[in-house]
């Protein structure tokens, strides 16, 4: 069985910010520069050799929903959601049967009774570190970490990202409150090596591997 791979997977603009506000959905963000055709067909792409999938609760509170295409061999890849508390009961997340998806919280949540979302509880332990344990034993092998940026800063504080595959978009934001790709404060500056890179209606994607300390 191949190792457990983490690979971030972000959009930003050319500031280094991954949107205007934190719960930016996919239509404003198309709106405002920040994605496009091009983008959403690199997504997808990226979504397709993944079994895993793993995000904030901004990303799930964005759009009300887990983004629905299939993952590696077809099926749709399992979303892990950090969350500090439930979304509302009126969000499609909760009727989407045919994913799986997984509430990852530091303390037991309280979830819709029938909806097939498990809850898994990290307590006291590295947020990051349970979940790669976790995804590890499971017999995972590829996991998108979509972030934001907390999320996508706890699995760099930890070692745990092989790659980045960063799209840039043609926009600059300027604005002081917008999200970062990685919030402050790293705990030690992270190095890559750019792998490959290309360019389609002026979005450059990025493929990058993460140097080892």
């Amino acid at each position: 069985m191949a190792p457990l791979k983490i690979i971030n997977v972000m959009a930003s603009s050319l500031d280094g910010r991954i949107g205007v506000h934190d719960r930016e959905g996919d239509t404003e963000r198309q709106a405002v520069g920040l994605s496009g055709e091009a983008d959403q067909r690199f997504l997808r792409l990226q979504i397709e050799g993944a079994d895993a999938i793993i995000v904030g609760a901004t990303s799930i509170r964005a759009n009300g929903e887990c983004l629905d295409h299939p993952g590696r061999k077809g099926r749709p890849p399992v979303w892990f959601v950090y969350a500090r508390q439930s979304f509302p009961a009126s969000y499609v997340f909760w009727q989407q049967h045919h994913i799986p998806r997984v509430i990852v919280s530091e303390r037991p949540l309280e979830l819709p009774p029938g909806t097939g979302v498990i809850n898994l509880v990290y307590g006291a332990e590295d947020p990051a570190s349970f979940m790669v344990r976790y995804l590890e034993a499971q017999g995972f092998q590829e996991a998108l970490l979509f972030g934001g940026g907390i999320v996508n800063r706890w699995f760099y504080d930890q070692g745990l990202v092989h790659e980045l595959r960063l799209t840039l978009a043609p926009v600059l934001l300027g604005r002081s409150h917008a999200p970062y790709l990685v919030a402050p404060e790293l705990q030690n500056a992270v190095k890559f090596s750019l792998l490959a890179s290309q360019v389609e209606e002026s979005f450059v994607f990025l493929k990058y591997q993460v140097c080892a300390p």
